[in-house]
């Protein structure tokens, strides 16, 4: 007869697994205590006597439920006084001689929801504090100035707009005639002064270079494309070139002689606004953003000195060292406070001080590269956000533009901008400047049965652009209005620096009304109408202003 196989089939497997199981169970039932072996009982029985109740029809009872007696004995309880209270009671009140309870009725001067916890023992300090009432938003007169460019302008109303069918002959050439000569159409007797021709000129701007076929109005840098055929022809990059380099002399020439407010130069990867002086500042003023350590440490090296108001006050560059650079992106500065600290004074060389101490030549160069990459990685914290905007002023500004001219990394060499200069835009006429209009889409919304207007227009909305258009739109038929507004990112930060510098130098400077008059005086031949002229030249910082949307009441007042 064979020997019995080792091996076993399945079924005895699982049968083994199962009596291991059943023997481990009642082993542990075995060790348990005899309390735990009636609470079970008496677990079996409930179970037993609840089958029996639903076996003759009666209502099972909830086991989560509360009986009323643990409900009465819920509510005694917190009637209670808690120790806290109960020591408060006893020690606080008697030393700070408070009343021991709170006034059922509290008098209306109370602001009964500022009371903490401890109602008893503050109700002698808050009851100074009245309930304040909320505040209507603010009206203004007047638009703030918004310097950020914007890409898309939205205005709804609920009364139809005076300009919703196709412009004719003579509305359009009164639209640019005026805007081509800085005219004001409602008091020509020339021009036609219908609301038609007055939104077509509010809609026009300069700009250099227009190629139709691609979009110079937002340069993105990172957008994957194929690159320019021009990038290969050297011939056309050069003309592109040229032709920029003359139209950019021309229009700073234009703002030096005040005869140009402002103007863009938008870049693949920054943005630069030029002010002239007396727009925001008593002299030509710059500012570029955003900015990277790289950026920052080129203009260094062409001694532009340059600020970053947005920084915080610990890390802001400042010129007050004259002929110092202002910039922290070099780590020779760093290296310069290390010296004054080591050598309290002294002239000597910190490596040499080191190697005094005692360390080594490796020793001393890993200290001064870990020192260096700290300083670096400080530095490159701000970069391509807000504040890393640098502000130039007077002849700085002037330093910057030449760099701007003479500056390679301005031009892409890959990419649909290959070859392609930036782009400036400016509300007066210049040197090689091509007429351009806003592109507008009219619509109709149904929103709670209730019909809109809307109108929406899309390009560079420039910051007069914007004033003009909501000034037209409080004149005419539509006055009740709200408009929402999509920004060029990277020139938001303009709104902000620009505020700051206004509110440094209203600090520096007492605010002269002759000054600001002799201001006006100057740029009267920029193109600006009186009334405009008059909010851009203010030094008031309160009227510069980063905003999303505007509303026009009935009253033709502003908020935002």
């Amino acid at each position: 007869m064979d020997p019995p196989s080792p091996w076993k089939t399945p079924k005895e497997v699982m049968r083994l697994h199962t009596m291991k199981k059943r023997k481990k169970a009642l082993q542990e039932r075995m060790k348990q205590p005899a309390s735990t072996v009636s609470e079970e009982k008496v677990v079996e029985k409930q179970v037993d006597l609840d089958f029996s109740r639903i076996l003759n029809g009666d209502k099972r009872r909830n086991p989560f439920s509360k009986s009323n007696s643990e409900q009465d004995n819920k509510k005694i309880k917190l009637d209670k006084p808690t120790p806290l209270e109960e020591s408060s009671d006893k020690t606080l009140f008697q030393i700070l001689k408070l009343p021991a309870k709170v006034p059922e009725k509290p008098s209306q001067d109370v602001d009964t929801e500022k009371l903490s916890t401890f109602s008893n023992l503050l109700q002698k300090f808050t009851a100074d504090h009245t309930v304040k009432t909320p505040v209507g938003e603010p009206k203004y007169n007047h638009l703030a100035i918004d310097w950020a460019l914007k890409t898309k302008l939205r205005v709804m109303s609920p009364k139809p707009f005076p300009w919703t069918s196709k412009l004719k002959a003579s509305e359009e050439a009164s639209g640019i005639t005026g805007f081509v000569r800085c005219l004001d159409t409602t008091s020509s007797p020339t021009l036609d002064t219908s609301p038609k021709a007055r939104f077509h000129q509010t809609c026009l701007y300069w700009q250099h270079p227009h190629l139709p076929w691609l979009n110079l109005f937002p340069r993105s840098s990172g957008k994957v494309a194929a690159t320019n055929f021009m990038a290969t022809n050297e011939e056309v990059k050069q003309a592109l070139m040229t032709e920029w380099t003359e139209s950019f002399r021309s229009l700073f020439q234009l703002l030096r002689a005040r005869h140009c407010p402002y103007f863009y130069v938008c870049a693949n990867s920054f943005t630069v606004l030029f002010r002239a002086a007396g727009v925001g500042a008593a002299e030509p003023s710059a500012l570029i953003a955003p900015t990277t350590r790289g950026l920052r440490r080129a203009m260094k090296q062409e001694d532009v000195e340059f600020t970053m108001p947005l920084r915080p006050d610990k890390k802001r560059n400042t010129s007050d060292d004259g002929a110092r650079n202002s910039s922290f992106d070099s780590c020779y500065e760093t290296m310069e406070g290390t010296e004054n600290k080591y050598c309290s004074g002294d002239e000597e060389d910190p490596d040499e001080f080191l190697s005094q101490m005692g360390l080594e030549t490796e020793e001393i160069r890993r200290i001064n590269h870990a020192q260096t990459r700290v300083t670096v990685a400080a530095e490159s914290v701000v970069d391509a956000a807000a504040a890393s905007l640098a502000a130039a002023r007077g002849a700085d500004a002037q330093a910057l533009f030449n760099w701007l001219l003479n500056c390679r990394s301005l031009v892409a060499a890959a990419g649909p901008l290959a070859a392609v200069p930036p782009t400036l835009l400016a509300p007066t006429a210049f040197h090689g400047a091509a007429l351009q209009s806003l592109k507008v889409r009219e619509n109709t919304i149904t929103c709670d049965s209730k019909k809109y207007y809307s109108i929406e227009l899309r390009g560079p909305i420039l910051p007069t652009a914007l004033h003009s258009l909501l000034r037209l739109l409080r004149s005419s038929a539509a006055a009740q209005f709200s408009a929402t507004f999509a920004h060029h990112a990277p020139t938001l930060a303009f709104s902000y620096a620009a505020r700051v510098l206004a509110e440094e130098s209203t600090k520096e400077n007492e605010p002269n009304h002759f000054s600001k008059a002799f201001n006006k005086e100057n740029l009267s031949d920029c193109g600006l109408s009186e009334d405009m002229l008059k909010l851009f030249c203010s030094p008031d910082p309160s009227l510069i202003q980063s905003i999303d949307s505007v509303k026009c009441n009935e009253d033709g007042t502003y908020t935002w």
